[in-house]
């Protein structure tokens, strides 16, 4: 049996911090043990009694057979859960009813006791493998007095951590996106108040991500991993990590449940843009940080978490995966959870009937499922694609092609009778004959199919139920939970999603029914948001228009004294309202001495005034306006400026009063300005038009340019190459003369030689004369004398 332990305890401390009178209520309720708070619905119930507490703690590996240091245990949250993870747990609380309360619910474990005291007051000795400080942090200042209490309540916890102990702290982020985004601040209940930095005195505080990196830093302590409970510490159903929050939405809103907020702009909208920019961490709404007392010890291999705790014990469980992200986990939150997680083993590598839907294998590992870490594309994920390239085509053939995996070759047939069927999803019975199937998977979201190597893959199939379901119910359910969750631009109409899944509007009741009864009877879901307090959307443009035209008459005029206007000399005055408009009185003894008046009708608005009258004992002459964008019979002088100004002329020397009645319309600021973002658009316009005809026209020139050039280059050509011709031909004709002088002088050799030619030819022609007589003769004598003898004397 646990021990409550009231040896440190001081009664003055009673009152430190308390909930008030609810607290005997919860006494009540813990006594009893019996709370359904999910029933009760007030916050202190709900904060104080609902197991929801656990999930900021109940995934964390805590080491074998560890000892536990609570500080600030409260009423007992987190408590049963440490001393289920724990073999000793140290709960110290500082209200004695607190403890009261936190005793009566786990009175029955033994490695427990209370200690109701200031945790100051516990022995140094104690030494503790864990520190759990949650949510306590923030009221250091109201139990620590020193110049520096969250660092001194920081030291004096690590005293008591033993030497490779950690200490595990959460706390809120004091820039965390729900406080700009109109929450409340969670101590204070006041807008901004963490924002502003507490200007307003308070001893409460919490910090953002570098100043508890400073706090930590200062007790000489060291902040080895950040985790990211979303939406809060309080009531986390995921954890990230730095390795994480960058890469993974959100996939629950973020609804508060102890006080109502406002709605200043969409939440996820800018969440989604700081992942972006890699900034969110800084921003995220708690931090839960594990501190050691030296660098060197290695933080929980863990990356991310979804804790599934709103269910029935047995159903409840936790998914994470490691730092690698290369192996996902499934672990039951409680032993009776077991049997529920290795029921998914039995369907590990299941096949829907063809090969091209399947799970994905897992296998088990100690208490916990393994699945392999996939990489590919969610079915989720391109469809959310195919919406914002408002791509119907490709949205529709993914379904249909998923729709037709699903059904192949399933006959339609009846509702079949069922009792097992009937304990899950109720008695409804649907008069369509639908695709009945057994062993199915009832909760096959587009988010758990991934698509690869043109088939399909399950990653989450702990929904699969032996009876035989319906294939359209579950195309329908995918179907409606993407269509929540995401915004389709008219992509899922009712009709469409009729047609998609082939059933009608009365099948759907059916459908809705069954569903019902599976979340809310079987599962046994706590649906959470059912205990959202109100969110109050604020139009800020509304807000502040209402804001000016609440103040906007308050008018000024100005006196020029004869060195112009100055903000000395001046009279300001409230406008009263008239059945017709308004009337503003100016009395001031400096009215006598001006040479002329500007009168400012209001400041810091854009509006349009139309002048009824002006009344004067002086004498008025003119009332124009100073800087008004245009005048027109209907509407008066417009003003896109925020300080509207008029000139009147006259004598007011005698002038003891000045009225002006007028009507006036405040403008939303956004005409002026969007009148001057039109007419910049059109000037710009204008210019860039200009700019494109200059362009043109200097394109123009600069080809005419370019021509001129390659003209003149070709006659520079032609030229150079008419120089090169001429200079060719003046050389070819001095080689003409030359050849010409030399063929001349050839010719007269030629006729020298010609006529010694001839000459010798005469010679020859004439010796050829001579040897043919010569010879007629010789051959005469061989004839007559019958030889030749030749050097004969008788020759």
């Amino acid at each position: 049996m646990a021990k409550l332990n009231l040896d440190y305890y001081e009664p003055s401390t009673d009152d430190i911090y308390s909930d008030g009178n609810i607290e005997s209520e919860l006494l009540q309720y813990a006594i009893n043990a019996d709370c359904d708070w999910y029933r009760d619905g007030r916050w202190p119930v709900v904060y104080h009694m609902s197991h929801l507490r656990h999930n900021i703690l109940n995934w964390f590996p805590f080491r074998d057979k560890c000892s536990i240091l609570e500080i600030g245990a409260g009423c007992g949250a987190l408590t049963g859960l440490l001393c289920e993870l724990g073999a000793k747990v140290v709960a110290v609380e500082l209200t004695k009813r607190r403890a009261e309360v936190n005793y009566q619910r786990h009175k029955h474990f033994e490695n427990l006791e209370i200690v109701v005291c200031d945790v100051q007051k516990i022995p140094l000795e104690w030494k503790f493998d864990y520190i759990i400080i949650n949510g306590v942090l923030e009221y250091a200042a109201y139990m620590v007095k020193s110049e520096q209490p969250y660092v001194d309540f920081l030291k004096l916890s690590a005293k008591h951590m033993n030497a490779e102990g950690r200490i595990l702290l959460s706390i809120e982020n004091r820039l965390g996106l729900k406080y700009f985004s109109g929450s409340r601040e969670d101590h204070t209940g006041k807008f901004f108040s963490g924002i502003n930095g507490y200007a307003d005195g308070e001893q409460v505080r919490t910090f953002s991500r570098a100043e508890l990196d400073e706090q930590v830093s200062n007790a000489q302590l060291y902040p080895l991993k950040y985790y990211h409970p979303f939406p809060d510490y309080k009531f986390p159903v995921e954890i990230y990590t730095d390795a994480t929050i960058c890469d993974r939405t959100p996939t629950v809103p973020d609804n508060p449940m102890d006080m109502s907020r406002v709605k200043l702009f969409e939440e996820k909208k800018v969440y989604e843009s700081l992942m972006k920019l890699g900034v969110i961490d800084k921003f995220s709404n708690s931090f839960l940080v594990e501190i050691a007392a030296s660098p060197e010890e290695e933080p929980a291999n863990i990356s991310y978490v979804k804790i599934s705790a709103n269910r029935n014990q047995k159903f409840q469980i936790c998914t994470y995966f490691d730092t690698d992200k290369r192996v996902v986990y499934k672990k039951a939150l409680w032993p009776v959870g077991k049997e529920h997680l290795y029921r998914m083993e039995h369907y590990s590598n299941f096949e829907y009937g063809n090969s091209g839907l399947k799970n994905i294998g897992c296998q088990q590992k100690g208490d916990s499922l393994s699945f392999p870490f996939i990489t590919a594309d969610s079915l989720e994920g391109i469809l959310l694609k195919a919406c914002k390239h408002n791509d119907t085509d490709k949205f529709f053939a993914q379904i249909n092609d998923f729709r037709e995996v699903l059904f192949e070759d399933i006959p339609l047939q009846k509702q079949p009778i069922s009792a097992s069927f009937e304990d899950i999803f109720g008695q409804g019975k649907c008069h369509q004959e639908l695709r009945w199937k057994d062993n199915a998977n009832v909760d096959m979201i587009s988010g758990n199919i991934f698509v690869q190597n043109d088939g399909y893959q399950v990653i989450d199939y702990e929904w699969h139920v032996a009876c035989k379901v319906p294939m359209e119910f579950l195309i329908w359910r995918m179907l409606k939970q993407f269509a929540e969750e995401h915004t389709l631009s008219g992509f899922l109409t009712k009709p469409t999603l009729y047609d998609l899944i082939g059933i009608n509007e009365q099948t759907e009741e059916c459908f809705l029914g069954w569903e019902s009864h599976f979340i809310s009877e079987y599962v046994g879901m706590k649906e959470v948001h059912h205990l959202t307090k109100d969110i109050v959307p604020i139009d800020i443009e509304q807000a502040v228009t209402q804001q000016m035209k609440e103040n906007v008459l308050q008018s000024s005029l100005f006196f020029d004294l004869g060195n112009g206007f100055s903000d000395v000399n001046y009279e300001t005055s409230r406008a009263v309202y008239t059945s017709t408009g308004f009337v503003v009185a100016f009395s001031q003894e400096k009215l006598r001495e001006a040479k002329t008046l500007r009168w400012d009708p209001l400041e810091g608005r854009a509006c349009c005034i139309q002048i009824q009258k002006v009344e004067t004992d002086g004498i008025f002459t003119d009332l124009d306006s100073i800087n008004a964008e245009r005048y027109t019979e209907d509407i008066g002088y417009e003003f896109f400026t925020f300080d509207p100004q008029f000139q009147l002329s006259g004598d007011f020397s005698n002038a003891t009063y000045l009225k002006i009645y007028f009507s006036c319309r405040i403008l939303d600021w956004t005409v002026g300005y969007h009148k001057r973002e039109e007419e910049l658009y059109l000037s710009n316009k204008k210019v860039a038009e200009q700019e494109l005809i200059n362009i043109q026209l200097q394109t123009k020139l600069e080809e005419q340019v370019l021509k001129k050039q390659q003209l003149l280059t070709e006659i520079n050509d032609i030229q150079k190459l008419n120089s090169i011709k001429k200079a060719q031909l003046e050389e070819k004709e001095t080689e003409l003369e030359s050849i010409q002088s030399k063929l001349m002088v050839a010719q007269e050799e030629m006729q020298v030689i010609k006529k010694d030619f001839n000459q010798t030819k005469n010679n020859l022609d004439h010796i050829m004369t001579e040897m043919k007589e010569h010879r007629v003769k010789t051959m005469m004598k061989i004839l007559l004398f019958g030889g030749i003898t030749r050097g004969g004397s008788s020759e």
